[in-house]
C-alpha cells in the first residue's frame, strides 16, 4: 500500500528509502503537475518541445511526487510498496495551472487544501532527496514513462533553479542529477514487437502486457506502481532492456539525446561515429503469442 508522505513524517520515511536503498536499487518514477499552460505542436523541432516544456515547468509547481523501489527481480520491499509525496506549494487559486487538469485530479481524489496544509515544502524536500536519493553511493537504475516532465520537474526542485536555458545543457543536467541509469519504457516500448511501437500510454501498455494497475488514477503512486511492473514485465519477455543503447534517452528528445551520448562516448575515447542503430526486440523466447501480435 502507498505511503502518504507530508511534512510530519517526511524525515522518517526518506530515513526508510534510504535504508532499503541497497538492497532495492531500482526506483519507479512519477509525478503529478497543475496539467499544461503552454502546447506544443505535434510536429515540434526538439528544441521547440523544450522550450515549450522549459516554459510550463518554470511557472508551475509540482503537486505530488511517486517513488517505487524495486529489486532487478521486480521485487518490492513489501507489496504495493510506494512512497506519495504530497507537496504544499500549489496554491490553485493563485498559481499558473490549466483548469481542466485541476478538475481532473480533484476527481481523482487530490485534496489541493490538505496540501497546502500538511504537505511537504519543495525545497525542503529536495535537500533530503538529493542528498539520500539522486546522490547517494548506492548505484540506482530510474525508470520513468514519457518521463520528459517527471525528469524535467525533479531537475527544478533538486537544483533550485528554472531549467537551463538551451536543451544540450538541460541533458547535461540530467546526467548530473540521474547519472548513466536513467530509462524511459515508452521509448523502450517503440522498439518490442507487439507494443504499438511506442505509441501505447501507459494504461494501454499494461494491458497489453496482461498487467492489473493499483490504486486510484491520476496519483503519483498509481503511475509509479504501475511503470514499476511494466518495467519488469518488459524484462521478462524480451532481451535486456536495460541495454547501453536505451540508457539516457527520452522520449521526445531522442535524437539530442543520442547526440549528447555520443558526445559523451568522444570524452572518453570511446568513438562513435553515429547513434547506435537500434533493430525491434522480437519476443524472447517465444513468451508473446498471438494476444500481443504488432497491429
Amino acid at each position: 500500500m502507498a505511503i502518504n508522505v507530508w511534512k510530519d513524517n517526511l524525515v522518517e520515511q526518506v530515513d526508510v528509502i534510504l535504508r532499503l536503498r541497497g538492497s532495492f536499487p531500482y526506483v519507479a518514477i512519477d509525478t503529478e503537475f497543475p496539467g499544461f499552460i503552454r502546447s506544443t505542436p505535434r510536429h515540434a523541432t526538439e528544441e521547440e518541445r523544450y522550450d515549450d516544456m522549459k516554459y510550463n515547468v518554470d511557472h508551475m509547481r509540482l503537486i505530488q511526487l511517486g517513488l517505487t523501489l524495486f529489486d532487478k527481480d521486480g521485487n518490492t520491499p513489501w507489496p504495493g510498496c510506494c512512497w506519495q509525496f504530497n507537496f504544499s506549494d500549489f496554491d490553485p487559486d493563485t498559481d499558473a495551472c490549466s483548469e481542466d487538469s485541476i478538475e481532473l485530479l480533484l476527481h481523482s481524489g487530490h485534496n489541493l487544501q490538505k496540501n497546502q496544509r500538511d504537505g511537504v515544502d519543495a525545497y525542503r524536500c529536495s535537500y533530503l532527496l538529493c542528498v539520500k536519493l539522486f546522490r547517494h553511493p548506492y548505484k540506482s537504475k530510474y525508470i520513468t514513462f514519457h518521463g520528459l516532465y517527471d525528469v524535467a520537474f525533479l531537475i527544478k526542485m533538486i537544483t533550485r533553479a528554472p531549467l537551463p536555458d538551451t536543451l544540450n545543457e538541460f541533458l547535461a543536467s540530467t546526467r548530473s542529477v540521474f547519472g548513466d541509469d536513467l530509462y524511459d519504457i515508452k521509448y523502450i516500448s517503440r522498439f518490442c514487437v507487439g507494443l504499438h511501437e511506442g505509441k501505447a500510454g501507459l494504461l494501454t501498455l499494461s494491458k497489453l502486457l496482461e498487467l492489473e494497475p493499483v490504486g486510484i488514477r491520476h496519483q503519483a503512486a498509481y503511475d509509479s506502481l504501475l511503470i514499476r511492473a511494466i518495467f519488469n514485465k518488459m524484462k521478462q519477455l524480451w532481451f535486456d532492456i536495460e541495454d547501453e543503447r536505451f540508457v539516457s534517452v527520452l522520449y521526445g528528445l531522442e535524437d539530442n539525446c543520442m547526440k549528447s551520448k555520443k558526445r559523451k562516448s568522444s570524452t572518453v575515447a570511446v568513438a562513435a561515429s553515429s547513434p547506435p542503430q537500434v533493430q525491434p526486440f522480437q519476443p524472447y523466447r517465444g513468451l508473446l503469442a498471438s494476444p500481443f501480435q504488432a497491429h
